[in-house]
């Protein structure tokens, strides 16, 4: 049965794509992902979401709408809910009023993957290894023997991090500090560039990272070849991050078979699970000195654009963008007891051929890509 479905999202050129509006979608990526579930053989209802008295309005003219798949980091006509850790989380809440349903995490795993301090505590509780870290609110004067304080549980280097928002704002080369000077210039600095914002404060872990896909749900789930990056890549942020794709053949691609994929598969399907996720969401490893992997980041809202990691990931087992797409959609569809259309059905099937499954001590099927 066709579907009458919202995708909403932040629509801006490449160059516009800066600053505040990081984390915005370029048009391209846009066009892609509105083709592919066009393709689904759903109707599509597109909205670049500006404001909530917008969002309202288009809501009440296209009623009734079945499922809303909301790539929606904010608004975009007030970009501080871009990095306050609040804007997706407010976006799903207004749709939420009208009963809409929402592909990708619920209100309450959104907000726990936008605030840094939410998602360490949810993880520690579940005795999923995290840096040692604390948190400063700029709001309040620097006080040195506070935070002296802190620093002596969990010692220099550190680094340091704005606890809202994604797309690495607020982290550069210079978020790594080795003393109370470098600590006291970033904590100005960041409170230049963002206002008054909580800070994560972490042991700096010097090895090297990976990011790992994990799509499906608390039931099933599909976990896509691990990147590894190299191990001189240095502090990944958005400069970097802008050229990584063009440097792809340096990664290493980390496959089933490997036993660093088993360890780090079993640790992302935990971390699936403790923040609440649904559908699609990439999370952050760095290695100590010793080669421990410790969780760093939980996107809960994952870049889905042609050259994101996610979509280079499921490119190693052979999937393409539109299928990626389709397949998230998929998810969202049949968690909330919703009809696919027929085509989407022989799509999918043709996708989950791709894909070899298991079940776990737990007897949770899980899939392994």
């Amino acid at each position: 049965m066709i579907k009458n479905i919202l995708f909403a999202y932040n629509q801006v050129s490449q160059r516009e794509r800066k600053g505040l509006f990081r984390e915005c979608i370029p048009t391209e990526d846009v066009e892609a992902i509105r083709q592919a579930l066009i393709k689904t053989n759903n109707h599509i209802l597109s909205l670049d979401l500006l404001t909530p008295e917008q969002l309202d309005e288009f809501i009440s003219k296209h009623q009734p709408i079945d499922l809303a798949f909301v790539l929606a980091e904010g608004y975009k006509d007030i970009p501080h809910t871009f990095y306050s850790g609040h804007g997706a989380a407010m976006v799903h809440q207004q749709l939420n009023k009208y009963h809409i349903p929402c592909a990708l995490s619920g209100i309450e795993s959104m907000e726990i993957c936008r605030n840094k301090d939410l998602t360490y505590i949810k993880l520690k509780e579940k005795n999923i290894t995290i840096p040692g870290y604390f948190v400063f609110d700029t709001h309040l004067r620097f006080n040195k023997i506070k935070v002296l304080s802190q620093i002596e549980k969990i010692g220099f280097p550190l680094m340091i991090k704005p606890v809202g928002g994604g797309d690495s704002i607020g982290i550069t080369p210079k978020s790594v500090v080795h003393n109370l000077q470098e600590l006291k210039n970033r904590f100005i600095g960041l409170k230049k560039e963002l206002g008054p914002e909580k800070l994560i404060i972490e042991k700096y872990l010097p090895g090297r990272e990976y990011t790992v896909g994990v799509l499906g749900s608390k039931a099933k789930k599909y976990i896509l070849p691990i990147i590894g990056f190299p191990k001189d890549h240095g502090i990944r942020y958005t400069s970097t991050k802008k050229k990584e794709y063009k440097m792809r053949e340096k990664f290493e691609i980390i496959y089933r078979d490997d036993e660093r994929f088993k360890k780090l598969a079993q640790i992302a399907i935990n971390t699936f699970d403790a923040v609440g996720a649904s559908d699609a969401i990439r999370i952050d490893f760095m290695e100590d000195e010793s080669g421990n992997p410790y969780v760093i980041d939980v996107n809960g809202t994952p870049a889905l654009s042609l050259t994101g990691s996610l979509t280079f990931m499921a490119s190693k087992v052979g999937l393409t963008h539109s299928q990626l797409i389709k397949l998230i959609f998929y998810e969202s569809i049949v968690r909330y007891n919703l009809a696919p259309t027929y085509l989407l059905e022989d799509i999918i099937s043709k996708i989950q051929a791709k894909l070899a499954t298991y079940k776990d001590d737990k007897d949770m099927e899980t899939a392994l890509i």
